[in-house]
């Protein structure tokens, strides 16, 4: 990872934060204030190896999103700003993200003394596999760590749905939020996830993915 892939991670996320800003501004509101370094430094602690060098930037950005505002009866989300992701994905913050990593852990552990699926898969090492993300379902959007070709990756894993083989969303960070900005600006889908705007009664509106096949 060179100093040249981390410009073109800022690039990407810059064009991402300016399509927010103008376009939806709630969802650029819950944004988070950036990671700070003993917050970033205590998780890499808790994981036992450093963070992909993309994804330490994405939290130097962004400490994950605001929780959505809730309904007081039921507890659904009524205004689900900052879901920005396909699926309505959330960032999450390095506490959550340690939280995640242990679920994914203990899912990894659970399922290879199962012998549901070989050592080479993907599930067979969610113990380096990084979230930076989550849905209202149960699954994550990640970052491989194992080292080799696929380090840096970015995978989504439906695990509330019992998807466990993961679907790849990216070559790296960088790549994939790229491609999230273009399917906003333009109206297109990224893979088969369209962007649209939710409209609250109160008139605020914010993003939401709809799945097409």
């Amino acid at each position: 990872m060179t100093a040249m892939d981390l410009v073109a991670f800022d690039s990407a996320w810059d064009r991402l934060e300016t399509w927010l800003a103008s376009h939806s501004p709630a969802d650029h509101a819950a944004l988070r204030p950036p990671a700070a370094d003993d917050e970033i430094a205590e998780l890499e602690d808790g994981l036992g190896f450093a963070l992909h060098p993309e994804l330490r930037r994405l939290l130097e950005r962004r400490n994950g999103v605001t929780e959505p505002e809730r309904s007081s009866g039921s507890g659904a989300a009524v205004f689900p700003a900052g879901g920005i992701l396909p699926l309505g994905h959330r960032l999450i913050s390095t506490v959550d993200v340690a939280e995640m990593h242990k679920i994914l852990v203990d899912i990894g552990e659970d399922n290879s003394e199962a012998e549901l699926w070989d050592e080479e898969d993907l599930a067979g090492h969610l113990h380096q596999c990084v979230p930076f993300a989550v849905p209202n379902d149960g699954g994550f959007a990640f970052v491989d760590h194992r080292p080799g070709p696929t380090y840096g990756h970015v995978y989504e894993m439906g695990i509330g749905s019992g998807d466990l083989e993961g679907t790849l969303w990216g070559a790296h960070l960088a790549e994939f939020v790229d491609a999230i900005s273009h399917a906003l600006e333009t109206g297109t889908p990224f893979t088969y996830y369209w962007p649209s705007i939710f409209e609250h009664p109160s008139g605020r509106t914010c993003v939401e993915w709809h799945v097409r096949t």
